[in-house]
């Protein structure tokens, strides 16, 4: 008895355990196919990308050879950027806040997430259009929407390894090492973007805008999150 009641707690755990890691493993081998395939079909592409954020030498290169968006590889790097952000998420409320992933299956959250992600950059891509025409700013419009895209994938490349470490060593510190990464990524970021509004006036305007669109709904967002 004691037998049969052992074995039914430890296939309990299986069941529980293993079908999360067997789709997080699916997924981690799809992000490195779409990075690698990226990588050496895109690799000047793809290393400007990362270096722009910190150079701006390498931003006016960027800049040169056109609108990163309107680029092939842009469909690709993007994928791997929302994906990689749905599946920290998910990973993120799984370890601090399980009860807000635990009504659905597993790869429903991914792909929830993944949505949510994708609608909200379409959304601020158009609330962008929207402030840059409303306040005459169509010059900067392209670089805002650059360097939005270039922080996005410079954090998703960071994010990645930092997800992979943090799932198969079940160490939970990683989770601030990646916080940390994106605070000094994300005050790069918005220095880079406070430069390029300088030039002319209407600071007041974007700060507004920046406060209002970029910071507030994600601050909303994770709060909901952590008190479900």
């Amino acid at each position: 008895m004691f037998m049969r009641h052992w074995l039914s707690v430890t296939q309990f755990q299986w069941d529980v355990v293993t079908r999360p890691n067997s789709w997080i493993t699916l997924i981690f081998c799809l992000l490195l196919f779409i990075f690698t395939m990226t990588f050496f079909t895109y690799r000047r592409k793809l290393v400007l990308i990362f270096r722009a954020l910190f150079s701006q030498r390498h931003f006016s290169l960027l800049q040169r050879e056109g609108n990163i968006i309107e680029d092939r590889s842009f469909f690709f790097v993007l994928a791997f950027d929302l994906i990689t952000f749905a599946l920290g998420m998910v990973m993120f409320c799984g370890t601090f806040t399980p009860l807000a992933v635990s009504r659905w299956p597993y790869m429903a959250y991914v792909g929830l997430f993944l949505a949510i992600l994708l609608a909200a950059y379409i959304f601020k891509l158009f609330c962008n259009q929207v402030y840059s025409t409303c306040f005459d700013r169509e010059k900067e419009r392209t670089a805002i929407n650059q360097y939005k895209f270039i922080f996005m994938t410079d954090f998703a490349v960071l994010l990645f390894p930092m997800l992979i470490l943090t799932h198969y060593s079940g160490l939970r510190f990683v989770y601030y090492v990646i916080a940390v990464f994106f605070v000094i990524l994300f005050a790069i970021w918005v220095y880079r973007m406070m430069k390029i509004n300088s030039m002319n006036g209407h600071r007041f305007h974007f700060f507004l805008y920046f406060c209002t669109l970029e910071i507030l709904p994600w601050a909303v967002f994770l709060k909901v999150l952590l008190n479900v």
